[in-house]
């Protein structure tokens, strides 16, 4: 078993695991990772959609407003 790090569409990052063990699909080229069954499961139903609503979850928080 070949064990690494990877990070779901989710942001969540996995480590001393084998990717194998979790749902993937191709999405513009790229192979992204997902929890669970039912993640794939809605991502296949709507790619784009799914892509769009969980990506943001991987940025960080905007930093704060100045303050005048």
């Amino acid at each position: 078993m070949t064990t690494q790090q990877f990070t779901t569409l989710c942001g969540r990052t996995l480590r001393n695991t084998d990717s194998q063990y979790f749902p993937s699909a191709q999405y513009h080229g790229r192979v992204i990772y997902l929890c669970t069954e039912a993640c794939l499961g809605a991502f296949l139903a709507d790619p784009k959609k799914f892509h769009k609503a969980h990506r943001k979850s991987k940025e960080k928080p905007p930093k704060p407003a100045a303050q005048k």
